[in-house]
């Protein structure tokens, strides 16, 4: 591993994998850095595409590249060893708060290439994300799984992580959240918001 600062002043690390699989770079997207934002944006909408979500994606590589450079994320990216160019795997965190344990990392998107899967990369980008989380002095990272991805589900477990059956993940988004019938506008109008 080799170590640096970025310019956000987190560690920097480049991290290898070795042995009979392929090498995979991991290192820290940078908002400032040619390529990165269309990396990020060419793989969260090849995710999207295979989530059978393409038509979600709003986000654009402007937004990004403003939200990064505020801190409200942070990205891994991996290349193959040689290729810097072409990210083939990422995985996407920000905190979140937690009632019951404090500070949290939540893990948003964690994707590797299909012609990169069962190379050891998926893993990597997880203890990367771990290894962050304890770093930080977080007491849990947390993601999604979609209830049909029987592979990425069997990953998971083999990680020894639990997979919450009865919790539900609940979202306002798009026309639900931007037209939602509020009953206590007046109560609301005296808050500072």
């Amino acid at each position: 591993q080799e170590q640096g600062t970025s310019e956000q002043g987190q560690a920097s690390t480049m991290a290898t994998t070795t042995g009979a699989k392929p090498a995979f770079v991991l290192r820290w997207a940078e908002w400032q850095r040619e390529g990165d934002i269309a990396s990020i944006c060419a793989l969260v909408r090849e995710l999207a595409e295979f989530e059978k979500e393409l038509h979600s994606v709003k986000l654009t590589p402007d937004q990004m590249r403003e939200d990064l450079k505020a801190g409200h994320f942070v990205c891994l990216l991996a290349t193959k060893e040689g290729d810097a160019a072409e990210a083939v795997g990422m995985a996407l965190c920000h905190t979140r708060y937690s009632t019951w344990d404090g500070l949290c990392m939540h893990l948003e998107d964690l994707y590797v290439k299909t012609e990169c899967r069962g190379q050891g990369l998926g893993r990597l980008l997880i203890e990367a994300c771990v290894k962050y989380t304890q770093l930080q002095g977080l007491r849990r990272l947390c993601w999604e799984v979609l209830d049909w991805n029987a592979d990425a589900i069997a990953f998971y477990r083999g990680l020894g992580a639990e997979l919450l059956e009865t919790w539900r993940c609940v979202r306002l988004s798009g026309d639900s959240l931007a037209h939602f019938p509020f009953r206590n506008e007046q109560a609301l109008s005296q808050l500072q918001l």
